[in-house]
């Protein structure tokens, strides 16, 4: 079943999380990681929510999840990131549906 990350950004370093980005994309893609959104301008809905950045990330499983976040590159390169911005992130499975 698949996993999914929402991860939201605050992001104080561009350059930095540029880096990260330069980085990290490879890795996402050698890897298999389904990026299904990407917004550079997201619009809060919740008063007073600041947010430069959103990503909607897609794994096959939770085995996936765990072995991509492990890799020593990615690792390496989320370095970049926590040090450019700063990251709220959830995981959570695919809605299958309501029963009956």
């Amino acid at each position: 079943m698949s996993v999914f990350v929402l991860a939201q950004f605050q992001i104080h370093d561009p350059s930095g999380y540029a880096k990260y980005v330069e980085i990290a994309t490879p890795i996402f893609m050698r890897e298999g990681v389904k990026v299904l959104a990407n917004d550079e301008a997201p619009q809060p809905i919740t008063p007073g929510q600041k947010t430069d950045k959103v990503v909607l990330l897609e794994f096959r499983d939770h085995d996936h999840y765990k072995h991509f976040f492990t890799q020593p590159d990615y690792i390496e390169a989320a370095k970049h990131r926590d040090a450019a911005s700063t990251i709220t992130a959830m995981q959570f499975k695919r809605f299958e549906g309501f029963p009956g």
